[in-house]
C-alpha cells in the first residue's frame, strides 16, 4: 500500500522529535528542519499530555456533553450501586463487561495498546464488582465466592474463544484450576503424594489432547490448552507445596517431571509444534 506524503511527512517530523529528544542535533537545527516540513508550528508532535490537550480544545459541543454525560451517570452508578436491586446489579456489571470486551475488540487492529486496557478493565471489573455484589448482600460465606469464580472462569472462556483473544481464554482456564484446587482442598484435605498426582496428571493429559483435537477448528485455542496442559503437568507439585507436604517429595517430583517434560518437547516437537506455534 503506497504512502500518503501526509503520512511520510509525520514520519519525518517524528523522527526530528526523537534527535531532538535524544540530543542527537542541537536544538536550533532541528526547530529548522521543523519549519521545513510543517506548515503551522501549532501542528508540532506534542507528548502525551500535550497531545490530548490538543484533541480537547477540538472537541465539539456534543462531545463535551456526551463525555460528561457519560461520567456524570458512572458516577450515579457507582454511588447508588449498593441500592439498586440485586437483578439491576447483575445487569450493570454484566452491561459494563460487555462494554468493555466490546470496545477492546473495536479497537483492537488499530490501537493494541488501547484494546488491550479495555479487555484487562473488564476482565477486572466482574471479579471486582462481583466481589462487591456478594459483600452487599452478605454472600461472603459459603457457596457465594466459589459461585462467583465460576461465573468469570465461564465468562472469560467464552469471550476469549469468541474474540480470538488467547489471554483471556487462558485466564478462565487458570480460574478453573483455581476452583478445582480450592474444591480438592475441601474434599481431601490429607491426600497422600500418589493421590496428589492422580488429582492433577489426568487433566493434564487431557488438556494436551484437547489441544490437539481442537486446533483444526479452534486454531487460536491450540496455544491456550497446551499452555493449561503444561501447567497442571506441574500443578501437584505446586498443590503439595500449598499443602505443606514433605518438601523432598515436591523436588524430587519437579525434577524428574521436568526432566521427562524436556524429553517429550523435544522428542515429538514436529507434532506440537504443528498445531501450538501455527495456532
Amino acid at each position: 500500500m503506497p504512502v500518503s506524503e501526509d503520512e511520510k511527512k509525520k514520519l519525518i517530523v517524528k523522527e526530528i522529535e526523537s534527535w531532538q529528544r535524544g540530543k542527537m542535533l542541537p536544538d536550533q537545527y532541528c526547530n529548522f528542519l521543523l519549519n521545513l516540513y510543517l506548515d503551522d508550528l501549532s501542528d508540532r508532535p506534542k507528548n502525551a499530555v500535550g497531545a490530548a490537550m490538543r484533541k480537547i480544545g477540538k472537541a465539539t459541543g456534543k462531545q463535551w456533553f456526551l463525555s460528561f454525560g457519560i461520567f456524570v451517570l458512572i458516577c450515579l452508578v457507582v454511588l447508588h450501586f449498593s441500592v439498586f436491586p440485586l437483578v439491576l446489579q447483575i445487569g450493570l456489571i454484566g452491561l459494563g463487561t460487555a462494554g468493555f470486551i466490546a470496545a477492546g475488540v473495536r479497537w483492537r487492529a488499530d490501537l493494541p495498546h488501547r484494546a488491550y486496557l479495555f479487555i484487562g478493565s473488564g476482565m477486572l471489573l466482574l471479579p471486582g464488582a462481583g466481589i462487591a455484589v456478594l459483600r452487599l448482600h452478605g454472600w461472603e460465606s459459603g457457596a457465594g465466592p466459589m459461585v462467583l469464580l465460576m461465573v468469570c472462569a465461564i465468562v472469560w472462556i467464552a469471550c476469549g474463544i469468541a474474540v480470538r483473544f488467547g489471554v483471556l481464554h487462558w485466564f478462565g482456564w487458570l480460574a478453573i484450576i483455581a476452583l478445582y484446587a480450592i474444591t480438592l482442598a475441601k474434599r481431601a484435605s490429607d491426600p497422600s503424594a500418589l493421590e496428589v498426582q492422580i488429582f492433577w496428571l489426568p487433566a493434564s493429559l487431557l488438556f494436551a489432547w484437547l489441544s490437539w483435537f481442537i486446533h483444526v477448528k479452534l486454531r487460536s485455542a491450540g496455544t491456550v490448552l497446551f499452555a493449561t496442559a503444561l501447567i497442571l503437568w506441574f500443578m501437584p507439585e505446586i498443590y503439595a507445596a500449598l499443602l505443606h507436604m514433605d518438601e523432598q517429595q515436591i523436588q524430587i517430583g519437579l525434577l524428574i517431571k521436568t526432566a521427562l517434560l524436556g524429553f517429550g518437547l523435544y522428542r515429538f516437537r514436529k507434532q506440537w509444534m504443528e498445531w501450538v506455534v501455527g495456532s
